[in-house]
């Protein structure tokens, strides 16, 4: 959690410090629901670290109920410039019965889950190509993912946290028609990184219209967290994704 603070402190500094710019420089500020659902699956070391196969977490543990939260994006532009941040908060809870076992949990156990997610992202486009209906950005992102598992049943308690930062490449496309515009965007990497080694994807594709006062945006955010490292003194899988729809309206200025 400390972590987290001091990650939130830096990003919002940095917005300030964006924002406050140069003349000529246009702003979004939106927000809006987030209509997301966790899905993949999960493996804990037991206390030996011994490996224990995966549980699936829309399935065994219960989880994978799509919960509404909020979604905020904040964006800047600047001549052939873009920088975009945005963040979103996923609290899931369920209950399943364990397939596998899972840490010092045996397998078969009744268990009531809980999962949290916390994606933050800021990215930075150059305008590479134009044409008259169409723009192409190329640059990078740096994402901050956390998750939190816990599964517990009366007897044992078992939690992981997983915190990463991911620089990744960034490339979006924006398809532009009056005031419509539609576009898709992603970031990649494949690396070890801190508590995981293993691939990210952040893809986000969207429809919106705007004016010169207002933005109201309908898109598809799709994460994936593919890593197996260590989390909480123990050896992890983790195979999940998070993905949903969003609808968000804001003001330009």
């Amino acid at each position: 959690m400390f972590v987290t603070m001091k990650l939130q402190k830096l990003l919002l500094t940095t917005l300030i410090i964006t924002f406050a710019g140069c003349a000529g420089q246009t702003y979004r500020a939106e927000l809006g629901p987030m209509f997301a659902h966790a899905r993949g699956k999960l493996a804990l070391a037991n206390s030996q670290q011994q490996m224990q196969p995966d549980n699936g977490v829309n399935g065994d543990l219960g989880l994978g109920h799509t919960e509404a939260s909020p979604y905020v994006r904040f964006r800047t532009d600047f001549e052939k410039h873009r920088v975009r941040f945005n963040g979103f908060y996923l609290d899931s809870k369920g209950s399943g019965t364990l397939a596998n076992a899972y840490g010092d949990i045996p397998a078969g156990n009744q268990v009531q889950t809980s999962l949290d997610f916390l994606a933050l992202a800021s990215n930075y486009t150059y305008e590479v190509l134009r044409g008259e209906d169409y723009r192409v950005g190329l640059g990078g992102q740096l994402g901050f993912y956390s998750l939190d598992a816990g599964v517990n049943t009366l007897t044992v308690r078992e939690k992981v946290t997983s915190e990463v930062i991911v620089p990744m490449p960034y490339v979006e496309v924006e398809g532009l028609w009056d005031e419509f515009r539609a576009g898709v965007s992603m970031g990649l990497m494949s690396a070890d990184l801190g508590d995981a080694n293993g691939r990210y994807i952040d893809l986000e594709a969207y429809f919106n219209y705007v004016d010169d006062n207002y933005d109201v945006k309908l898109g598809y955010r799709y994460l994936l967290l593919d890593g197996y490292g260590r989390a909480s003194s123990r050896d992890f899988d983790a195979d999940v994704d998070v993905q949903g729809l969003f609808l968000t309206a804001g003001i330009c200025f």
